[in-house]
């Protein structure tokens, strides 16, 4: 496996790849496969070249992916969000997503001070990897997610990096 900085050429495979995870894992992510799939692949694209955003490669297959945006303003341009973080399941628990997290976390460092991210509240395994790496819950989004009839909730996390 590789990783490699996305650029606006790989937005069709970006975009498969998150409608792809909103499918198959539609608790864990705050967007449904049609939020993604509606959008034109130009919008696509202009948020790769905008976003850093990071992908994992098997040969020449897309199989993970992470992101990040700094925030703009001058009052609030030390943080950065983390997002889309996703990284098919044949490719899990062999140090895939510890790569991910990796390239977005050096990316981050000496341009923002604080990482945020959300999780799914009832997602332990997401919640503990994010612990493991530093981040710290701040608080919950009540009810944050509607799908299915249920509501979810969110962890808010954080990771000072200065």
């Amino acid at each position: 496996m590789k990783l490699r900085h996305l650029e606006a050429a790989d937005a069709p495979a970006f975009q498969r790849l998150r409608i792809e995870g909103f499918a198959l894992q539609p608790r864990e992510f705050r967007y449904a496969p049609e939020d993604e799939a509606d959008m034109p692949l130009a919008e696509v694209a202009a948020r790769l070249a905008r976003d850093f955003v990071v992908g994992m490669f098997d040969g020449d297959t897309l199989v993970g992916i992470a992101g990040l945006t700094r925030h703009g303003g001058v009052k609030i341009s030390h943080k950065a969000l983390l997002w889309g973080m996703y990284l098919r399941a044949e490719f899990r628990g062999r140090g895939g997503a510890d790569m991910l997290m990796s390239a977005i976390l050096d990316h981050a460092r000496g341009r923002v001070e604080i990482v945020t991210l959300t999780a799914m509240s009832d997602n332990p395994r997401a919640l503990a990897f994010y612990r493991r790496w530093g981040f710290a819950a701040y608080g919950v989004e009540p009810a944050a997610v509607k799908y299915e009839g249920g509501y979810f909730d969110e962890t808010l996390m954080s990771l000072r990096l200065a």
